[in-house]
């Protein structure tokens, strides 16, 4: 019986390394899919304060800072946060970044349900 129980420790132990090995050679690209999808469902309450702030002046200048806010502001957050997360799950534990993917990724899931996008 102890031998099953160290096969399948074994087993799920491999499968954790590897899957995390994989996961940290795509780093970047899961970053970027995190700082993209947590913009996505979290871009209509920035834009709703953002509108809100902006209200008072000439449609003009509205038109203009929602355009640099859209350009400046998402790229930014896009471009100066994707690097930190990726070193961020670089940094963890390989047997480990598998499953705190899926685990980050379930819970953006949830959010969204939340937020009725699903």
């Amino acid at each position: 019986m102890i031998d099953i129980v160290n096969t399948i420790t074994n087993l799920l132990d491999d499968l954790l390394w590897r899957t995390g090995a994989w996961v940290n050679g795509y780093a970047s690209e899961v970053a970027l899919a995190l700082v993209a999808t947590l913009l996505v469902l979290y871009g209509d309450d920035i834009n709703r304060t953002f509108a809100r702030s902006v209200r008072p002046y000439p449609w003009i200048v509205r038109v203009i800072s929602f355009v640099l806010m859209c350009a400046l502001g998402y790229g930014a957050i896009t471009v100066l946060v994707t690097p930190l997360i990726a070193e961020a799950i670089v940094s963890i534990e390989a047997r480990w970044v598998g499953l705190l993917t899926i685990i980050a990724f379930i819970a953006i899931g949830t959010l969204a349900e939340r937020k009725r996008y699903i």
